[in-house]
């Protein structure tokens, strides 16, 4: 069956128009496809849909459906189109209300995948070890939500190809990293339910939780590799300081590890430091760590190119050596506990969705 699904991707129309119902914007209509151009030039021939920067089309006043979509579906067969219906709601609908409910400040965006490379794209920025990168690598997925908290943290959430009612919603790497395929650190995607209420519990209580652990263990396993590295070349040359035979090498781990020790730290910071002394080297981490003065921004998203790592010196190198192991005791006592299970909430209501427009000649998903 799973291999027939494939298969009939395989075959999915050159231009291919998705319609699917929202509460919130109305009739929504996605053009895809490998001539996604012939798709979008139907949609704006035909009028009452307007479109939006993200490539959707959105049909606000549903009382012109009658008028509007036999114009659509004659559009469609003149510029070689198939119209598809979706059994879901709006993939917007379902994200927007789970960051609703998610602690904390999120934002839901829609992106659509119109042509099958935009998708390849993806592959890079996934820090995923479960079903989503095997969909979105080997799954045809014309769209999906990138949900961000505005801090770092931003996840990709698509319909589940193998479900008609579930999601899945996985991690996208962070900005420090590019080695994120098959990484041993990475979390796992979860199945969602249909309901985004409901499945905002289980986002909150077991994912988010396994995800910080996750970036904990990474960060600072990438920490402690840089800085045995350091520890090396120090240990090297008698336990002096750095000289010109290896600044060359020492500095460059040191740029390395720079931005995960900066991130790294960050969180380390967020428990109580009981010793002075210990909080005096951390201070003092800081402004190795953050150079620019960057302390206390958010930290970029995946999606920007990363700024050139700032060039290091030898003083920096050695005072590293000295200050960065306080950094990694408290980075290690301050790993975040184990995910547990969350008690979930009774199932919400469905929400009411539009009624799709009759007799249409659309070809099912």
């Amino acid at each position: 069956m799973a291999d027939r699904t494939r298969e009939q991707e395989q075959r999915r129309p050159d231009a291919e128009i998705i319609l699917s119902t929202s509460a919130s914007v109305g009739l929504v209509a996605i053009p895809v496809g490998e001539q996604y151009r012939w798709a979008d030039t139907a949609l704006l021939v035909t009028n009452g849909f307007e479109r939006h920067n993200n490539g959707v089309h959105v049909l606000r006043e549903l009382k012109a459906m009658p008028q509007v979509m036999p114009a659509l579906a004659r559009a469609a067969r003149q510029h070689r189109v198939v119209l598809t219906a979706s059994p879901r709601p709006y993939l917007g609908d379902y994200a927007h209300e789970l960051v609703t409910h998610l602690p904390g400040t999120w934002r839901a965006k829609v992106e659509v995948y119109a042509h099958p490379v935009w998708q390849e794209d993806w592959m890079p920025l996934l820090w995923d070890s479960g079903e989503l990168t095997e969909a979105m690598e080997h799954r045809r997925i014309p769209y999906g939500a990138v949900l961000s908290d505005g801090a770092g943290t931003e996840l990709l959430l698509i319909e589940h190809p193998g479900s008609a009612r579930a999601y899945l919603l996985g991690a996208c790497a962070t900005s420090t990293f590019d080695d994120n395929y098959q990484n041993p650190y990475a979390p796992k995607s979860v199945t969602l339910p249909a309901f985004a209420r409901l499945a905002t519990s289980q986002v909150a209580t077991e994912f988010l939780p396994a995800y910080e652990r996750a970036l904990h263990e990474r960060l600072l396993a990438a920490v402690e590799a840089g800085h045995a590295r350091l520890h090396e070349i120090h240990r090297s040359q008698g336990g002096g300081d750095v000289t010109s035979q290896n600044l060359e090498g020492a500095t460059t781990i040191f740029r390395r590890l720079r931005p995960h020790a900066a991130h790294l730290l960050d969180r380390a910071r967020r428990a109580p430091v009981s010793n002075p002394e210990d909080s005096v080297v951390l201070d003092r981490l800081r402004s190795l760590l953050n150079p620019a003065g960057t302390s206390g921004n958010p930290r970029p998203s995946v999606f920007v190119p990363p700024r050139p790592l700032t060039p290091a010196s030898a003083d920096e190198v050695d005072q590293w050596l000295a200050d960065g192991p306080t950094l990694l005791k408290h980075a290690r006592t301050a790993r975040p506990s184990a995910p547990v299970s969350g008690v979930l909430p009774a199932l919400a209501p469905a929400p009411r969705s539009l009624a799709a427009p009759e007799r249409m000649p659309l070809r099912p998903r």
